[in-house]
């Protein structure tokens, strides 16, 4: 058999599994479920992608194409969409017995028995196998949905055989496209190598393996409804919002959600854990329900980007026939509430007439929105009193330069906050590499070279600009500290859960400590400033009642970093267990305060109702948190 180098499972949001690989050393070393009962500090598990070369190694294997060629295309769709159905933790498929046994029919009980055979004997070594991952389903349906029907030639049973095959295929391809991950990062100091390693092979994947969907679901509509509340008083984009909102035939934006709720509740309510169909009723209304998703549609002559399945975020079902629809990917549904509306508003922008067309909206949308809506709203949330607190807005008014976007004093506790909306190029976020990460981050992260030679200053730089204020005490809002008794916190908002990766934080934490020693050799006191945490905005509106109300962010940042604290002189007794241990620091901030939130009991639903009318959805939100 071949040496088992993959590895699958990756700890993720509370009660959930991150189907994807890390390699370390030989050995497969793997952050991995987490109950909310489980102590963080055991977070690691092993696990294993199950490949093709590893369960049939006496076989070459063809190609996806070869194996499907002569099959059925729309139960090969169906296929997929089924598999991309499953739970993203509690799944009863993650058991190999009880995926084995949906996958094969009576005539394959041979084969299907000598597979689960084989699986056994993996798993006989304690190592977990995982067998569906949601990058192998999606790259199946991309593939298949791009071509056309064809006759049948395969009987019913060797379809079967040759689906699960094509299957491992793509878990192979995808482990391999993994290790540009060690090439890249070989040259690393072993201080950084197991971050980055662990960081470059989740990546591209993460955000489509490591999400709680009702915690998604939750966030994107408190986001959404933010969203077209700014959209509705700035005057700039009004006639943006009017055209969006007539483009889906709505008479306004509460509308517009209004219809699009029932699509994405019954992507996150389904618990029978296969595809799911969206059905219009029969009636008065049909075509227009019919007009509304099928404005979600992917159709058959669309050119798909394969890059990060840009085409399936955007459209993520597909027409079975006139009134039914079948959802691709659950996530993806219910990131059209908000994550996947720029993107339509850019399309709707781009028909408006010139005098109502908004140039650099993507601008706006990360600064007028995300930080000066967005952010200033979240503080002002978990931050109700009793401190000193300045929005960027409000200093930039001030004339003070390089100024942060925010910044908070309570007490001896002093925040300072950096927003970043930023994506990478799809292309570029698929790469596994490294090098590709490291500049492309930097550039909106820490700096950015100028063709004249000069720095543009990142969130990095910008930290320890303000920092270096506040030591000097020339901070002119604020100086009624002494600089030596103040603990001062830096913190990069980040505005999309595919930063909440193992490895990330280190990265830009890495560049941070770099600064904070040039600064400490300058003789600036450096000895109380906290590390770098990079924070997504979303884990601030899930948590913020308990924010608000029963511990302050700074407080649970001092026990995070007590959590990822490295321990140096502590002794293992095997390789294996030293890199459990260390895995075990690279936790997300995100992650971490969902489960210490769970295991405190000081989680409570966001006040939803608040932002706008209980109507507009009150009966979804009870069937996801009660009443």
């Amino acid at each position: 058999m071949p040496c088992l180098h993959k590895a699958l499972f990756v700890s993720s949001k509370p009660n959930f599994i991150l189907k994807s690989s890390i390699f370390l050393k030989n050995i497969i070393v793997v952050q991995g479920l987490m109950q909310n009962k489980t102590p963080i500090q055991k977070a690691v598990t092993l696990g294993q992608i199950l490949e093709f070369e590893v369960l049939f190694p006496e076989e070459q294997p063809l190609s996806v194409g070869e194996y499907l060629a002569g099959g059925n295309r729309s139960i090969i769709l169906n296929v997929a969409a089924y598999f991309l159905g499953f739970k993203s933790y509690n799944s009863k498929y993650d058991n190999p017995k009880e995926l084995i046994g949906a996958i094969f029919g009576p005539e394959n009980n041979a084969f299907a028995t000598e597979v689960y055979t084989r699986i056994r004997n993996i798993e006989s070594s304690g190592t977990r196998v995982g067998i569906i991952n949601n990058y192998s389903s999606l790259t199946l349906f991309e593939y298949f949905f791009s071509k056309g029907d064809e006759a049948e030639t395969q009987t019913h049973a060797e379809f079967e055989r040759n689906l699960f095959k094509a299957y491992l295929v793509l878990n192979s391809e995808f482990t391999k496209a993994q290790m540009v991950a060690f090439s890249s990062t070989n040259e690393l100091p072993e201080s950084i190598k197991i971050p980055m390693i662990t960081f470059c092979m989740q990546y591209p994947i993460s955000d489509k393996e490591n999400y709680d969907i009702k915690q998604i679901w939750a966030t994107q509509m408190i986001k959404a409804i933010y969203l077209f509340q700014f959209l509705e008083s700035y005057e700039k984009t009004q006639p943006l919002l009017q055209a969006f909102v007539k483009y889906f035939n709505s008479s306004d934006w509460v509308e517009y959600i209004k219809n699009l709720i029932p699509l994405t509740t019954s992507a996150i309510t389904n618990e029978n854990e296969a595809h799911t169909d969206i059905v219009v009723s029969p009636g008065e209304k049909f075509a227009e329900g019919c007009d509304f998703i099928e404005k979600l549609i992917v159709n058959d002559n669309d050119e798909l980007d394969e890059n990060d399945f840009l085409s399936l975020r955007a459209k993520p079902f597909y027409k079975i026939e006139d009134g039914k629809y079948r959802i691709i990917f659950n996530l993806f549904v219910v990131e059209k509430i908000f994550k996947g509306i720029y993107f339509l508003l850019r399309d709707v922008n781009n028909t408006l007439e010139k005098k109502h067309k908004i140039p650099g909206l993507k601008g706006i949308y990360g600064y007028e929105f995300s930080e000066k809506t967005l952010l200033y709203n979240v503080m002002d949330i978990i931050y109700p009193d009793k401190c000193i607190k300045y929005s960027g807005q409000h200093l930039a008014d001030m004339h003070i330069d390089g100024a942060p976007d925010y910044y908070i004093r309570k007490g001896k506790n002093i925040m300072v906050f950096e927003s970043k909306d930023f994506l990478i190029r799809a292309d570029k976020k698929a790469s596994f590499d490294y090098n590709v990460y490291e500049e492309e981050f930097a550039k909106t992260l820490y700096f950015e070279e100028q063709e004249n030679g000069s720095e543009k200053a990142g969130a990095v730089m910008q930290l320890i600009n303000t920092i270096k204020l506040l030591l000097k005490n020339q901070f002119s809002q604020d100086k009624e500290y002494y600089y030596k008794d103040v603990y001062i916190y830096p913190i990069l908002i980040t505005h999309d859960h595919q930063y909440d990766v193992p490895g990330f934080n280190n990265l830009v934490n890495e560049w941070f400590q770099d600064e904070l020693q040039n600064l400490q050799g300058e003789g600036f006191f450096i000895h109380h400033i906290k590390p770098l945490a990079v924070i997504n905005i979303d884990s601030l509106i899930y948590n913020q009642v308990g924010l608000s109300k029963n511990i302050a962010l700074h407080d649970v940042l001092n026990k995070y970093y007590e959590q990822i604290k490295l321990i140096k002189i502590l002794k293992f007794p095997s390789f294996a267990a030293l890199k459990e241990y260390q895995m075990s620091k690279l936790i997300p901030f995100s992650l971490f305060i969902d489960r210490y939130f769970s295991k405190e009991g000081i989680w409570a639903p966001p006040p939803i109702f608040d932002l706008v009318a209980p109507a507009l959805f009150a009966e979804e939100y009870k069937k996801l948190y009660g009443n």
